[in-house]
């Protein structure tokens, strides 16, 4: 067994690089008590190189992402910030899935940033309706927000010249919270999205009106997403999990037919291509 207290700084930085996504707990453990590692962290995430490394480096990003999130002092909010648009340049699901929860644990220093890329409309939908998510999940930890935060959110989704993902984004975070003083906005909403879904069939409805009456009906909020552990990530039964599908994919992959390319969609995530999806995760290119 390693003892990772031994590395030095730069040894350490190493093995985001080296490990996949196979890095120890105990590694993990090793970043977080130093603290003062989350410059050399923040480095690895403002390298646009580092977002398209072949494996086992294309990791480095994703662990530097979920350590300086686990540091959480305020210092990792610019990196983050940062990180949240080349993952979304880059679809790194890995890392944008885990953004909303990391941002609300980061609490009050992560809204101000946030806010304001919300409003960049350089930012892509994608980038914009994950920082609404991480100022949903602020409002978790800081009660006290929720009011400002989801008038902010609201403001968003009620406004008709807004991209009409960052609205059906910021309607799923009312009906996520069950914010039922927006109920009859969504309501409305959903009937939008079913015209549109019933005269388009390429349309992807993000929620129709009877999804609101049944979400409210049941009276409980979606929360996973904004409170998700992304530390759990390292452990054993996690690390084990991941193997276990790389070689599911693997195999896969290899009985798939010889013109399979990768622009197919992926078996494993109907609506990615494979070289978003299995390809990008699992180096089987």
């Amino acid at each position: 067994m390693t003892d990772y207290w031994k590395l030095t700084d730069d040894k350490l930085i190493d093995l985001l690089f080296t490990e996949g996504d196979a890095l120890p707990r105990a590694a993990v453990d090793e970043f977080l008590k130093r603290g003062h590692m989350a410059g050399l962290l923040g480095k690895i995430v403002a390298d646009p190189y580092n977002w398209n490394e072949p494996l086992p480096a294309w990791w480095a990003v994703a662990h530097a992402v979920y350590l300086l999130g686990a540091i959480g002092t305020p210092e990792t909010v610019l990196p983050l910030l940062r990180a949240l648009r080349y993952a979304e340049a880059c679809e790194n699901d890995w890392v944008t899935e885990d953004l909303p929860a990391i941002f609300g644990q980061l609490g009050l220093p992560a809204v101000e940033g946030l806010r304001p890329l919300v409003k960049d409309q350089t930012t892509g939908w994608l980038g914009r309706a994950i920082a609404l998510e991480g100022l949903a999940a602020v409002s978790l930890r800081h009660p006290e927000t929720a009011d400002d935060l989801f008038r902010f959110i609201h403001d968003l989704f009620a406004d008709p010249g807004e991209d009409r993902k960052v609205r059906q984004m910021a309607g799923h975070i009312l009906l996520d919270f069950l914010r039922r003083e927006h109920y009859g906005e969504l309501i409305a909403f959903g009937k939008e999205e079913r015209i549109r879904e019933e005269q388009d069939p390429s349309y992807r409805a993000a929620f129709l009106d009877s999804d609101v009456e049944h979400e409210f009906r049941q009276g409980e909020k979606a929360l996973e997403r904004y409170t998700r552990d992304w530390i759990a990530f390292y452990s054993p039964e996690a690390a084990k999990e991941r193997k276990d599908r790389w070689a599911e994919e693997h195999r896969a992959h290899a009985d798939a037919p010889e013109h399979a390319t990768e622009n197919e969609l992926c078996p494993f995530a109907a609506d990615r291509k494979r070289k978003k999806c299995c390809m990008g995760r699992a180096g089987i290119a």
